[in-house]
């Protein structure tokens, strides 16, 4: 499966990404380990989360926006943190620049609110 690039906010030297797979939501976003953050989680065994600049998000699809809960588990200001399945798919590992610091997870797109019409943005990588 190739991803789709929707857009990229690299701040502090991090690269959190965010593309699209066709299915779902493939977010790319730093590690969490602040032990306060990480104690207000029972994350499945499947399961991490992730925190990315608030802006990443503005490359979704025009008309799709992200909901308060679930996978949208925090607003730490200029940062959200999101909650949802590990990608481990080798496949899909392949094409990211994934540098140690960070991970990756999925958002289903059936989680997500669509306000009006989608209209695509971004490029293939």
């Amino acid at each position: 499966m190739t991803l789709r690039f929707l857009g990229k906010d690299t701040i502090d030297g991090g690269s959190p990404t965010l593309f699209d797979d066709g299915h779902r939501y493939v977010l790319q976003g730093w590690i969490v380990t602040d032990p306060t953050v990480l104690s207000w989680f029972d994350l499945a065994g499947h399961e991490t989360i992730a925190e990315v600049p608030k802006e990443l998000m503005t490359f979704l699809p025009e008309g799709v926006i992200v909901p308060r809960g679930s996978p949208l588990v925090l607003d730490r200001g200029e940062t959200y943190v999101f909650q949802g399945p590990l990608i481990t798919d080798p496949v899909v590992l392949a094409q990211l620049d994934l540098p140690g610091h960070e991970t990756v997870i999925e958002i289903p797109k059936t989680v997500l609110e669509v306000t009006g019409d989608l209209e695509p943005r971004g490029a293939d990588v």
